[in-house]
């Protein structure tokens, strides 16, 4: 295998900022068009907003945030801009998400010395057509997971590069984050004291598989630079569509939701068992008069939570004009891709912030007082017990 991986960090966020000078270095959300932050500035995330949220959990968190809606059609024709360049190579070419794809190199190269002219030629040609402010980092490996964090570790206008013997060592320091493993699994991994790539590779593999189960086991294969999956186009990630009677015919949402969702669970389930999730899903809606209506689900980022799809199946079927009532939902898999890892994904789940004790009391006592407090031995030997300790503040009220 040899695999390139491509990446545009803030891919959203800085197509938007080219659209609008004013908004550079303001903390930034892009509403989707379910009313849910869909991306996030860089200042926006450190002020506490975070991708799903709904606007007004956005602004609570941060009032000075700039919510502005998605502008959908220019961030597809950059992507689908972005695909063209790949595709010149006549190579598989497998999309991501905005913003990131991998293409399959192991037909002309397969040693870094090969890759770097070609991966160079390929920078100045995204530059070309992109703009200097799209340009991408660029990642390569004989794996995509290793492929992908080597272009999540290189700025923009740069590549990584890194051979086969030497992907454990580049794997180990990074942090476990970059799998994208369900949050609460990484929780439990951060209290275990596991918080790199190199510290999960080394637990037992069945202590992974009781807890974490076959998704775990897969990204601890990863982690240990273990990854044959091939690049895939969308055309080879089709599957044959699978029709869902309703019955009785409904007229209302909610029946044709449920039931629709019932058929589309195994296959989540299933996804997310591979660390994988839907991009795109057609779905045909056909009606008791005989008429049907036909269109297509796009996540930017690969879904897998049942919730997350049921929001844009309920979105899409009321986009759409019910003549009569609904007979039957067909459905079928377009594209798939890897799930993101949770600072890039659109989780329904909070993201994975830990954050010491101490710089949470120092932002919180700047607007209500030393809150927080901690144990202080004063006089460890007097006889009455309430004299020999104090509670101290954590933080000195900075008013």
């Amino acid at each position: 295998m040899s695999v390139l991986c491509c990446h545009i960090p803030d891919f959203s966020i800085t197509l938007a900022c080219r659209q609008h000078p004013a908004w550079r270095d303001q903390p930034l959300a892009l509403l989707g068009p379910d009313e849910r932050v869909w991306a996030v500035s860089t200042v926006a995330q450190r002020c506490g907003v975070q991708g799903a949220m709904r606007a007004p959990q956005a602004q609570i968190v941060c009032p000075e945030v700039l919510l502005r809606p998605l502008d959908v059609a220019a961030a597809q024709a950059e992507q689908s801009a972005l695909l063209a360049e790949l595709a010149v190579w006549a190579l598989p070419v497998e999309a991501q998400g905005w913003g990131m794809a991998y293409v399959d190199l192991h037909a002309v190269a397969k040693s870094a010395h090969v890759v770097q002219p070609l991966a160079a030629e390929l920078g100045r040609r995204l530059r070309h057509a992109l703009g200097d402010a799209l340009q991408p980092a660029l990642g390569w490996d004989s794996g995509k997971f290793t492929a992908r964090a080597a272009a999540m570790q290189a700025t923009p206008g740069h590549m990584r590069l890194v051979d086969k013997a030497d992907e454990v060592r580049f794997l180990g320091p990074l942090p476990i984050t970059l799998l994208p493993l369900a949050r609460p699994h990484l929780q439990q991994l951060h209290w275990l004291g596991i918080r790199t790539l190199g510290q999960f590779a080394q637990l037992p593999a069945t202590a992974i598989w009781q807890r974490f189960g076959a998704a775990g086991k897969l990204a601890q294969r990863w982690a240990q630079g273990r990854d044959d999956r091939p690049v895939c186009a969308a055309s080879s990630q089709a599957s044959p569509p699978v029709t869902v009677p309703i019955d009785p015919p409904a007229g209302l949402l909610q029946p044709v939701v449920e039931a629709t969702m019932a058929s589309l669970r195994p296959l989540l389930a299933e996804r997310a068992a591979g660390l994988e999730g839907v991009r795109r899903l057609r779905i045909t809606v056909s009606f008791v008069t005989g008429g049907a209506s036909a269109g297509d689900m796009t996540f930017v980022e690969p879904a897998s939570e049942p919730s997350r799809v049921q929001v844009a199946l309920v979105q899409h079927l009321c986009s759409l004009r019910w003549p009569s009532e609904v007979q039957s939902v067909q459905w079928a898999l377009l594209e798939a891709g890897e799930l993101a890892a949770p600072q890039l994904t659109l989780f329904a789940e909070p993201l994975l912030r830990l954050a010491p004790i101490a710089a949470i009391a120092q932002q919180l006592s700047s607007r209500y007082g030393p809150l927080f407090s901690q144990p202080h031995l004063t006089n460890p030997t007097h006889p009455v017990p309430e004299r020999r300790g104090a509670l101290l503040a954590l933080v000195d009220n900075p008013l």
